[in-house]
């Protein structure tokens, strides 16, 4: 499993990686229990990209790659954000509604969002 030690140096590196709006913590380290073979789900919500969705995690998996775990990134604009999470089948709208926020620019890090030492993370 992946410590919470990890998990918040994966969140540092996004954010100085590309100054996001917000990142989301998703998935069984978020809402459930993870095991050994569970990825950390990370949804990064940035202003604006020429790019597109699957071109934009270059950056992630060049900041993410010498902590040597297994990961899932995706970044949205918050334009597509928004619109996506309108959707109540979308993962977006799981996401927006049931992950945990765990970096917003405003607040910096929302330590209370990220799983505590008691739990199996």
């Amino acid at each position: 499993m992946i410590s919470q030690e990890k998990i918040q140096e994966a969140i540092r590196r996004l954010v100085k990686a590309y100054n996001p709006l917000e990142i989301y913590l998703y998935g069984k380290y978020a809402w459930g229990t993870p095991d050994e073979d569970d990825d950390l789900n990370l949804l990064v919500i940035i202003e604006s990209s020429d790019k597109k969705v699957y071109q934009r995690g270059d950056l992630a998996f060049d900041a993410l790659l010498s902590l040597e775990i297994p990961k899932n990134v995706t970044i949205f604009t918050k334009q597509e954000f928004d619109t996506s999470c309108q959707d109540t089948t979308s993962l977006t709208y799981e996401i927006k509604n049931r992950g945990k926020r765990v970096y917003a620019r405003d607040n910096s890090f929302l330590h209370s969002s990220l799983p505590n030492k008691r739990s199996s993370v």
